[in-house]
């Protein structure tokens, strides 16, 4: 009897696949083509912090992990069942969270939060979280390949894909195309 193994996904935007059918998504290619079951809590906006939290409280579930890294001016905080991101081009416009004081506190914090928030101490941040994160995940005998769309200064070996613009939509996503290119980039490397 073949066992599938687990697959656990996480990443902002670019992982989730935004703008393209949720069947064009890197966890639909992971399952579709892969064969593996997967989880993705990949979502647009996401933080490094936010990635680094979920994956932390899911790390006993998986066998293989998938985390695509983001860029460290991200930040992300949880509040009951909310997730509150935060990142520069939000230009603090209401988050649509309910209740409105939730909303509301979030814009006023957002004001203010890129003042101080800033590199090289975000950064630093950023790659603390990824090498514990992935050193964590290895202690445990996990399967773990990580992937940044920022060029990281960490202990851990992280890989840089590059998907050109012929791969990309307007917005500098990936097209359903960019989206194979990265798949069967990290499939290679999980074959390996």
């Amino acid at each position: 009897m073949v066992m599938t193994r687990k697959l656990y996904l996480d990443g902002c935007s670019m992982t989730y696949g935004k703008g393209l059918e949720r069947r064009e998504s890197l966890g639909s290619l992971f399952r579709d083509i892969g064969g593996y079951r997967v989880y993705d809590q990949s979502r647009p906006a996401k933080s490094n912090a936010a990635i680094a939290v979920d994956t932390y409280n899911h790390y006993s579930d998986y066998d293989v992990f998938v985390l695509g890294f983001t860029y460290s001016s991200r930040f992300g905080l949880g509040y009951q069942d909310q997730n509150i991101n935060f990142y520069s081009g939000f230009h603090g416009k209401g988050l649509g969270l309910e209740p409105q004081e939730l909303d509301l506190a979030s814009t006023e914090v957002h004001k203010y939060f890129y003042t101080v928030f800033a590199p090289p101490w975000s950064e630093q941040f950023s790659d603390m979280l990824i090498d514990g994160l992935i050193s964590f995940l290895i202690r445990q005998n996990k399967t773990v390949l990580s992937f940044s769309w920022e060029l990281r200064s960490t202990s851990n070996k992280l890989l840089y894909p590059y998907i050109g613009p012929r791969h990309r939509l307007p917005d500098g996503h990936l097209n359903a195309e960019g989206m194979h290119v990265l798949f069967n980039y990290l499939q290679n490397q999980l074959n390996e």
